[in-house]
């Protein structure tokens, strides 16, 4: 604070430029228009600060003051505890010294994480993996409004949010960040939380809304398509795969108007993605129609060209950036030295012809567009006062809790143990995930921004108010962590307890040093002596007495050799990375307050052996040797599970993608597929940038029956089968569409699943996204394993 108050004083000695002659503050014009009327007045070292992104302090920044800088990370540059008006008063002293001592006035951009929590003390969602659970489009706009409500009003214009990265190896430990393994969910949760940052189709050409902002999508691409699920090994998957899996949320993304990219630590295709042109500049910025969003290098990824070895140093790398369409370097650290676009480098690139200044314009041109779009220069400041009040509200923390509910997945429930009846009872809580730091860790997840309470699973039991137990015990002595099983302390003391309970309840899961950025496995099963402890309760425990696991975790995980500790307990709840409300959102499933609705986004196999093998992931092309041969063929799938050898596990899933128990049943009746009006227009469109890549090309409507005794959701999935003779090998099914639907009691209700142009279309052998003609298999049930409706469709 005492270097801006030193910097301002000088300021205010030598004056401050009047805006009267400056025909870009022109608010009457496009963001674009603005734009180009500064470029020119910028001087050559102005522009290459433009492409400066600092994750470092504010004393670091400050140095910048007098050519600008892009942008600045707010969590790395301020730092005022749970006072988080003090770090906006902060903030606005930061943006009022470049404004008034840089050469031309021009705002810092301020950006920050934004996965799901707007500001430090503001309220933490759950994390991306448990919201896809909720195959919910209107729960993820809702999330991201409020994250961009609490982080505008802090003076954050653009966030780091959201991922669509596909994930099919959960060995990968940031698989917890994103929407999950499959395109379809990716692309349409993806599409609802850049439209809940950004207001519906408010893209870069746009002035940002009130209560607005700039979404930045992350890693482009194929960054889950690791090899050896392992943080930043290469993406070596086909074009095709790479097309129909790994960019199809991308194009949805940039339909949506996304404002900002982030690409990808790997290489896809043997390139490093920060200096693929092909992959940046063709096809994100052209062929999806990304424009002019900003793309904003990784951590330090613009000189990891170099250590990849593929320029031969580091101003050959930051030419290689520029010219891919890279306007931002973010790099992590306090020393200008190591900056890929500072250093001499660009200039050094510039001066030996290694890249034009033309490219160095096109990117400033974006860089500049993005901050008058985002209103910097005719609001650079926001208010203080009332920005603590805002933090964690009632509201946000309600819409918390109501996400965690829709985001756990009911697993197991063997002769209806849940919902529990805990009034009255002695119940005991086991795991070291129960309550406590790795608990919390465990509840929050990764890339959150602390501050709110956090309602861990033993305190929300133990508030009586709305539990009533009659006793509550708590042992959280058994570690969660480790490669090495340490065992369980007290086994006398835990096996005691859970002798005497009326219900033993075990809190297992991962914790965020094993499950997280750098936290990726070799193996999937239960860490520490979580397996131990779950073999403890369930001996110890009397006959009758229910055993009912809960999961928190952001990977699937299994449960010892052959999963034989299913077998032990009663019911299981994946309750993933559930946020700040996760403790009082379980309990709520757990008594049947609410019924659970989640279903798995995500494959989950019966061990590590099956990844990549013919059920994990889950979408999958036709192997036609394992069909002739009929190797683990199943009709009602309609794929085959080719077996391993000598094993004991078999080669189909733990549980399948899309599945997920009520505490109803639902009985699907029949549906109804009615086309488009103007299906011989769509058949005749093609390209990511078709009018009709929004339109809906069928509407199924479905009718079930809630046929028990609770009020529930039920998702409806719809899968479909592709006609023979592609020109290439098709998918064992492909989901399309799905839809929510909540209904009463013994009622009987229809829904309508539309399925769009976007998500029916595919790449033909001159890589032309269409629709094919043809006779579609049509499958429609609540799991990828339970269709009970057949239906067929032609495209003529």
């Amino acid at each position: 604070m005492s270097y801006i108050v030193a910097v301002l004083s000088i300021v205010a000695l030598t004056g401050v430029k009047a805006n009267n002659a400056k025909l870009w503050m022109n608010r009457d014009l496009s963001p674009n228009a603005r734009a180009k009327l500064l470029l020119p007045e910028l001087s050559l070292q102005e522009k290459i600060a433009m492409t400066w992104a600092t994750h470092t302090s504010e004393k670091t920044a400050m140095k910048f003051n007098a050519t600008g800088v892009g942008a600045v990370k707010f969590m790395s540059a301020f730092s005022c505890g749970s006072n988080m008006e003090q770090c906006v008063s902060q903030r606005n002293d930061l943006q009022r010294l470049f404004m008034n001592s840089s050469a031309h006035g021009i705002p810092i951009s301020f950006i920050n994480e934004g996965l799901h929590g707007g500001a430090s003390g503001g309220t933490i969602f759950p994390e991306p993996i448990g919201q896809s659970m909720s195959w919910n489009r209107t729960l993820v706009t809702a999330i991201t409004s409020a994250i961009a409500k609490t982080a505008s009003a802090i003076g954050v214009d653009m966030v780091f949010a959201p991922v669509v990265n596909m994930m099919p190896d959960p060995r990968f430990g940031r698989l917890q960040e994103g929407f999950g393994e499959n395109p379809t969910i990716a692309s349409e949760l993806g599409a609802a939380a850049v439209t809940g940052l950004q207001g519906f189709r408010n893209g870069p050409e746009h002035y940002r809304l009130p209560e607005k902002v700039g979404s930045l999508g992350k890693h482009y691409a194929a960054y889950g398509a690791a090899i050896g699920g392992l943080n930043g090994g290469p993406a070596d998957v086909s074009n095709r795969t790479l097309h129909e899996i790994y960019l199809r949320p991308w194009m949805a993304l940039a339909r949506e108007g996304v404002r900002a990219v982030m690409p990808a630590h790997q290489t896809v295709h043997d390139i490093p993605a920060h200096g693929n042109g092909w992959l940046i500049d063709t096809t994100l910025r052209n062929t999806f129609g990304f424009g002019n969003g900003i793309a904003l290098s990784d951590c330090n990824d613009v000189g990891a060209i170099y250590d990849a070895r593929f320029a031969a140093n580091q101003s050959e790398a930051a030419a290689l950036a520029l010219k891919a369409g890279v306007d931002w370097d973010l790099q992590c650290g306090g020393d200008p030295v190591n900056w890929g676009y500072g250093n001499g480098y660009l200039e050094d690139a510039l001066a030996s012809g290694l890249v034009e200044e033309s490219v160095l314009d096109a990117v400033v041109l974006r860089v500049l567009q993005q901050k008058f779009a985002a209103n910097l220069f005719d609001s650079p400041y926001v208010p203080v006062d009332g920005v603590n009040a805002l933090l964690d509200n009632p509201a946000h923390r309600q819409l918390a809790r109501e996400a965690a509910e829709q985001s756990a997945v009911l697993l197991k429930n063997t002769n209806n143990a849940l919902p529990l009846t805990l009034r009255g009872k002695k119940v005991a809580v086991f795991g070291g995930l129960a309550e406590g730091g790795e608990a919390q860790g465990a509840m929050e997840g990764s890339y959150t921004l602390d501050g709110a309470h956090t309602v861990s699973v033993a305190e929300a039991i133990q508030n009586a108010s709305v539990v009533g137990a009659a006793s509550v015990t708590v042992l959280n002595t058994c570690n969660p962590q480790g490669t090495v099983t340490l065992g369980c302390t007290n086994v006398s003391g835990i096996a005691a307890a859970a002798s005497v309970a009326d219900v033993n309840i075990i809190v297992v899961g991962d914790t965020l040093q094993e499950c997280g950025e750098w936290g990726d496995r070799d193996s999937l099963e239960m860490s520490g002596s979580q397996l131990q402890l779950i073999d403890l309760v369930a001996n110890a425990s009397a006959h009758g007495t229910p055993v009912v696991v809960v999961m928190l975790h952001g990977r699937p995980q299994t449960f010892g050799p052959g999963n034989a500790a299913l077998d032990k307990i009663d019911a299981l709840l994946s309750a993933w990375r559930p946020g700040e409300e996760g403790g009082n959102a379980i309990v709520n499933l757990l008594t049947g307050v609410t019924s659970p609705s989640g279903k798995l986004a995500q494959s989950w196999p019966q061990t590590v052996g099956q990844v990549g093998g013919p059920s994990v992931p889950w979408l999958q092309r036709v192997r036609g040797k394992w069909v002739s041969n009929h190797r683990g063929c199943i009709a009602s799938e309609g794929r085959c599970y080719s077996p391993y050898t000598n094993s004991e596990y078999g080669s189909t899933p733990l549980f399948p993608f899309g599945f997920g128990l009520s505490y109803t049943t639902f009985s699907y009746v029949s549906a109804v597929i009615k086309p488009s009006a103007d299906i011989a227009g769509m058949l005749a469109a093609c390209g990511a940038l078709s009018p009709y890549a929004n339109a809906t090309v069928w509407t199924v409507a479905v009718t079930l029956n809630n046929s028990g005794s609770v009020a529930a959701t039920e998702i409806v999935e719809v899968y479909i089968q592709d006609p023979s003779g592609l020109p290439f090998v098709p998918f064992w099914r492909r989901l399309v569409g799905f839809e929510r639907i909540h209904i009463a009691p013994g009622a009987t209700a229809t829904v309508a699943v539309p399925i769009m142009w976007s998500h029916l279309a595919q790449y033909d052998e001159n890589m032309t996204f269409r629709l094919f003609s043809g006779t579609y298999s049509v499958y429609i049930g609540g799991s990828s394993a339970d269709t009970p409706l057949a239906y067929n469709a032609t495209l003529p």
